[in-house]
């Protein structure tokens, strides 16, 4: 069997020496999803050697399952001690910054010998990373299927003001119960559909980038991706009514692209320019002390005007003239300024990475131009394989009630605008904000209608 034939539990523990160089393994022991998971919670840490449990959730995470995990623990003679995540002034949920990181590394109990997460996406990363210095045992116990990246080994974080991506170990165990999940929010359930979603950018940006710089790329882990994302929107109707059986495929295709993730040793698989547009509106929501939206809502979003830009790209012929002019009237002042408005207090991190690694130099994107103009239709032939017609998301969202545009949840098509042209800030990834600079398209030129 090829790699995106197995499910998550029967793909635990398996070596796969891949065509693409790599030998592709995961370290996670344990995956099970199913009815009445949570059961092997108190067998699943005394088998990792865990008998003293540091418990992280939050207040609505730890009624939806916690009660039940410490439960459960105590029943089977092992120790639990809950720390529940703490809220900002202003904020309805806990955000996974440094300082609530640094809260729960403080709190930690002396002699405790396991931790067990149970939650979303931010207690998810942020048990990891307290886990990951002594190496111990993590088990998460998702509550929702809110995102993915469940077993990746990187954790998302803001840090500096900037989000980022950290490594660190994976979850060593993964116990989703679906008779738990299945009974969350409405809102949660889409934000997992909403992270799958982006697996149509991400996997085009994938081999766009292996295209033009050369970028290592896998097509058995693209084609986990391709897979899982198909059988979860075949599912998607049915998981956003709460139904068992379809939450379950939506959770193992999340599980999946954690593993993805871990065997690429990179986030390529799992995200691209959509996700960028969540990690700006995270960014900018914390530095004016605002609520965000669930991340694979706003990835949801992200998507949908991604391939809008898309289309409009296509229709875009290269001109080495235009582009050359635009290129090097980039005013590398007027830059900074704009960053430093933006941003706030992260801009002079924003700046510094940029200064290593030069993503606007003149004589490195006029390289690119030229190898991009030379395989214009190859690139072409990626994005009519990869990406769905926009309107064909758009009509999938509206039917299970997921928001089609960033007004749905409190931002705005400028808000999105400003965010699309920082997108080529925060890391070092080519995505479409960076090809488009390299061919001397403006943000403007690409600005989608909604």
């Amino acid at each position: 069997m090829r790699m995106f034939e197995y499910g998550p539990a029967e793909i635990v523990g398996r070596r796969f020496v891949c065509s693409c160089g790599k030998v592709h393994v995961s370290p996670v022991k344990r995956v099970t999803v199913r009815a009445g998971a949570i059961e092997e919670l108190a067998f699943a840490v005394r088998e990792l050697g865990g008998s003293r449990v540091f418990m992280v959730a939050d207040e609505n995470t730890y009624k939806a399952a916690g009660e039940r995990a410490k439960a459960l623990l105590e029943d089977a003679g092992i120790d639990c001690a809950v720390r529940l995540l703490t809220t900002e002034p202003g904020f309805e949920r806990p955000e996974p910054t440094e300082r609530t990181l640094g809260n729960l590394i403080m709190s930690f109990p002396r002699g405790y010998d396991a931790v067990v997460g149970v939650g979303g996406g931010v207690v998810n990363d942020l048990c990891k990373l307290v886990a990951t210095p002594g190496d111990l045992p993590y088990i998460y116990v998702p509550s929702c299927p809110s995102m993915d990246g469940y077993t990746s080994d990187s954790a998302s974080v803001i840090y500096d003001g900037v989000k980022s991506s950290v490594a660190c170990k994976c979850p060593d165990a993964l116990i989703a119960d679906t008779d738990l999940i299945s009974k969350a929010q409405k809102k949660l359930l889409l934000a997992g559909l909403g992270d799958m979603s982006a697996k149509y950018v991400s996997i085009c940006e994938w081999r766009i980038s292996a295209l033009i710089n050369g970028e290592y790329y896998c097509g058995e882990v693209a084609q986990m991706m391709r897979t899982y994302r198909k059988a979860a929107f075949e599912h998607a109707e049915a998981a956003a009514n709460g139904d068992p059986a379809a939450v379950e495929a939506i959770i193992n295709g999340l599980c999946l692209v954690g593993f993805a993730m871990t065997y690429a040793g990179c986030s390529r698989p799992a995200s691209g320019v959509e996700h960028y547009y969540s990690h700006l509106w995270d960014m900018r929501c914390l530095e004016e002390h605002r609520q965000c939206e669930l991340h694979g809502i706003q990835v949801g979003v992200g998507t949908l005007l991604s391939l809008r830009k898309y289309e409009k790209l296509k229709k875009i012929i290269p001109d080495r003239k235009k582009a050359e002019e635009r290129i090097r009237a980039f005013d590398r002042e007027k830059w900074k300024k704009d960053v430093r408005d933006y941003f706030g207090a992260s801009a002079d991190k924003i700046i510094a990475i940029e200064e290593k690694e030069g993503k606007y130099d003149a004589e490195r994107c006029l390289i690119r131009f030229d190898i991009i103009a030379a395989h214009r239709e190859q690139i072409l032939q990626i994005i009519d394989e990869e990406l769905i017609p926009a309107n064909e998301l758009e009509a999938l969202f509206k039917k299970i009630g997921h928001p089609v545009k960033p007004e749905d949840f409190g931002e705005s098509a400028e808000s999105a605008g400003a965010a699309f042209a920082h997108t080529s800030d925060i890391r070092d990834k080519y995505i479409l904000s960076r090809l488009a600079f390299d061919l001397g398209i403006t943000p403007d030129e690409l600005r989608e209608d909604i």
